[in-house]
């Protein structure tokens, strides 16, 4: 969570919410609740003994660690010290912790207990650590790492706030659906998401009384930012360590949730949970569900508006370059395929292959220009080099703007399937599928093959009891849509594979059809 930085000698965000709200729940956790006056005691505490450690301002730190208050002190005492703060996704595995922790140049790793198996048998493989730079939480006497609450008990004698005025640069990995993860990095980057947290405030209708409910891994950036703003404002973080549908609606009604940020898949997840359970709860306080970092499809949206009212906002927006469109509740009643119109300062431009920019109604690349976006991969000159043309920046989606504005997310470059020459976006088929009675889950991609170059796969996962079978998808598909978008083989799985924020895995379905 962004503070203010000790060496401006100004009192930082804990200090002041501290002092205004002191007995005020700043993080309430399954099994423990931390106060602001706790946050303030405990995060001041843990970064002198990180300093103690040897992490100066300027450093970098990963992180590792379910969504627990425990993370909210950690993210504090970096703030304090002015160090980078590094995410580590928890699921990742012991190659990918080291490479992220050694590419970013971080001097500390800090983790839960739990993934020590993953991380101390390997400690070799690091490079630049310091020589106490393994932290592990919720666990004494872990052989090879410092205690992090032997760090809180026992801190140094350490003035905050005379450090040098310098910040580490924080980074996010993208989650790496194709090859390595790459960080994200920008300079200046408390300062870019302190602007943008105000327009994010305004735009989502947070207020003084926010809480703000926390169901996706904090490691993600969407989770982070939107939860930052809740923090910046003195509110409350409802923390949930996995997701559950039920929980998160009961969450909800217990705490007066305000806010929470949502992907797709959680969204589905809500409207599975029975009418006669949500109509019990007073889920009365809650004013904004914001769902981004995955496609979703407009019949989700228009089934969330009707069960739990006018609250849900979409936007579109990625790790690199922040929040790029927003559509309102009202705006996705008249038109539920959008993502809406540009938001705060965003330069939208949308390209054909020849670098000409297309007209109204016609598909292309989406890029964008903002004072949010990254300024390159870190230590990946090539991958920054292909995203930037000039000051605008992709990540590769293609898009369409109408006459009023509006942009339509039609789908990613990469996915784009080319059967005979001709340009099929599996999103559009997946559209379709999704509506068809029986089928819970979809995904779609191309098949290399040796006459038409590509040819349509889908990938579907009935609903409990559905009978259907390849011959009825195909009748469905036949009144719907061209006879070259039909997917010419089918596949039946429990489970379609997927990120934590909901992106499929489609490198994963391209790779089972080729075996």
């Amino acid at each position: 969570m962004p503070e203010s930085s000790p060496a401006e000698q100004t009192p930082s965000l804990t200090e002041v919410h501290s002092l205004l709200n002191p007995d005020k729940p700043v993080a309430i956790g399954t099994e423990r609740i931390i106060t602001w006056s706790e946050l303030h005691t405990r995060s001041q505490a843990l970064a002198k003994g990180l300093y103690g450690l040897g992490l100066r301002p300027g450093d970098k730190a990963t992180v590792m660690i379910y969504n627990l208050p425990e993370y909210i002190e950690i993210l504090s005492a970096l703030s304090l010290l002015g160090v980078g703060l590094v995410m580590v996704g928890y699921r990742n595995k012991a190659p990918e912790i080291e490479y992220i922790t050694n590419n970013s140049d971080a001097k500390c790793l800090i983790f839960y207990h739990e993934f020590a198996e993953r991380i101390l048998p390997y400690t070799h493989r690091y490079e630049g650590l310091l020589p106490q730079g393994f932290v592990s939480i919720g666990r004494t006497s872990l052989e090879g790492a410092v205690d992090c609450e032997d760090l809180i008990k026992n801190p140094p004698d350490v003035d905050l706030t005379n450090l040098p005025d310098v910040q580490g640069e924080g980074m996010i990995y993208t989650s790496g659906t194709t090859g390595k993860p790459k960080g994200a990095a920008r300079k200046g980057g408390r300062e870019k998401l302190a602007e943008y947290g105000l327009h994010i405030i305004s735009q989502f209708k947070y207020g003084l009384d926010e809480v703000h409910l926390v169901a996706c891994p904090l490691y993600h950036s969407a989770p982070y930012a939107f939860s930052s703003c809740a923090f910046i404002l003195g509110g409350t973080l409802v923390l949930m360590p996995r997701f559950d549908p039920q929980e998160f609606l009961e969450n909800a009604a217990r705490y007066k949730v305000t806010s929470a940020f949502v992907v797709p898949t959680i969204l589905d997840s809500l409207l599975q949970v029975p009418g006669d359970i949500t109509s019990r709860l007073d889920l009365s306080s809650l004013r904004a569900l914001i769902c981004g970092g995955a496609p979703l499809f407009p019949q989700i949206k228009l089934d969330i508006l009707d069960r739990f009212g006018p609250v849900l906002y979409e936007f579109y927006g990625s790790t690199e370059t922040g929040v790029n469109t927003v559509i309102t509740p009202e705006e996705i009643r008249e038109r539920p395929t959008s993502v809406g119109k540009p938001f705060f300062d965003n330069d939208l431009k949308i390209f054909d292959e020849n670098e000409n920019e297309v007209q109204d109604g016609e598909p292309g690349v989406l890029y964008m220009h903002t004072a949010f976006l990254i300024d390159e991969y870190y230590k990946n000159k090539e991958a920054t080099r292909e995203a930037f043309r000039g000051k605008y920046m992709t990540v590769g989606d293609v898009a369409i703007r109408d006459e009023d504005g509006y942009y339509y997310i039609v789908d990613r470059v990469k996915d784009m399937i080319i059967r005979g020459g001709v340009n099929i976006y599996p999103a559009e088929v997946e559209e379709v599928l999704h509506n068809m009675p029986g089928i819970k889950d979809v995904a779609v991609v191309g098949k290399p093959d040796s006459h038409w170059g590509e040819i349509v796969a889908a990938f579907i996962v009935r609903e409990n009891n559905s009978e259907i079978d390849e011959e009825t998808v195909r009748e469905y598909l036949s009144d719907q849509m061209a006879s070259y978008k039909i997917p010419e083989i089918i596949v039946f799985k429990s489970e379609i594979p997927r990120t934590p924020t909901g992106k499929i895995l489609k490198k994963d379905l391209r790779a089972e059809l080729v075996a």
